[in-house]
């Protein structure tokens, strides 16, 4: 298993990065880095779990939920959950679900944590649901063999507006510029996590994989019900029809915004938070059309045509 390496950002695009974010984000923006395998934007902090996670104690009844930023993590992630447990609502609105389906990577994002957050979640009780927003490339390479990933994909013209105003929200990155220099950020993968593109890609490769299950962010909009059955069969749970409805009102955009346990509110509550909008913002298809000009939108179905129609990739858009 070959170690994962990093290197730094240019001084162009440090120069660039630091020119869109506010005096908050310059320490960040100047330890920026790029993984190798993968090409992945980073924060330096990630040099510090690198190799944890490459060599992680995979176990065979781990659920890993994967997602790039802001294509319906969250929401996969609950349903992951529900589904796993029994459809036991009230501990769902109890228990925070960070504490339930911990994000591996937190320290990355929060340094706070440090490297107990990443011992707390070895030393778990089995079966273990952990979140993601990492590449494959960036995991053992076993893992798939070993463990069962839901993975969920959201359209990228969605995506970069979504991940806009999370950056706006999240004070430790809290993003002030317009939007059109963030979809420039983004699609000259200059944002962490990305690029979007090579990740989406990554993943579907495995596609095919029996330990796979790949979830649609406009799938789950348009037939939730049908996406909690494949869920549970994936996961090999039976659930009544009953339970099924009861899942999908759980899961509705409504009930998800009010569910202080999902919705993110112990972030605020920590001051992590500034006060331009909500976690769970509007979880709409087609929103891009209120951001993109023609301008943007010539250049995102250009990048469609290139990166995702050759691997027989396609996404609703409204």
């Amino acid at each position: 298993m070959a170690a994962v390496r990093t290197a730094p950002l240019s001084e162009e695009d440090t120069e660039r990065i630091k020119q869109e974010y506010p005096s908050t984000f310059i320490n960040l923006g100047r330890t920026l880095i790029r993984t190798i395998p993968g090409n992945y934007v980073l924060p330096a902090a990630y040099e510090k779990v690198k190799d944890r996670i490459k060599c992680w104690d995979v176990r065979k009844d781990d659920i890993y939920v994967f997602a790039f930023p802001k294509n319906g993590t969250t929401w996969t992630q609950e349903l992951v959950w529900c589904v796993q447990n029994d459809c036991d609502i009230g501990k769902a609105k109890s228990v925070d679900l960070m504490e339930r389906v911990p994000f591996l990577e937190a320290p990355v994002l929060f340094q706070f944590l440090g490297d107990d957050h990443i011992s707390a979640i070895e030393n778990m009780a089995s079966p273990r649901i952990l979140k993601s927003h990492l590449a494959f490339c960036l995991f053992p390479d076993d893992l798939l063999d070993k463990s069962k990933v839901v993975l969920c994909l959201r359209n990228p013209k969605d995506t970069v507006v979504s991940f806009y105003h999370h950056q706006q929200l999240m004070k430790h990155v809290n993003f002030v510029g317009e939007f059109k220099a963030f979809f420039n950020l983004f699609m000259d993968d200059l944002c962490y996590f990305c690029p979007y593109f090579d990740y989406v890609a990554e993943a579907w490769q495995r596609r095919n994989h029996p330990n796979m299950c790949i979830l649609f962010y406009e799938e789950m909009k348009a037939d939730l019900a049908s996406n909690v059955r494949r869920v549970a069969r994936f996961l090999e749970k039976e659930m009544t029809d009953g339970q099924v409805q009861i899942l999908v009102d759980h899961l509705s955009f409504k009930k998800m915004k009010e569910n202080k346990a999902v919705n993110m509110e112990s972030l605020r509550e920590k001051n992590l938070l500034t006060t331009k909008g909500d976690f769970i913002r509007k979880g709409e298809v087609g929103d891009w059309k209120n951001y993109f000009d023609d301008e943007m939108n010539k250049r995102m179905n250009e990048a469609i045509g290139k990166y995702l129609k050759p691997i027989g990739l396609e996404f609703r858009y409204e």
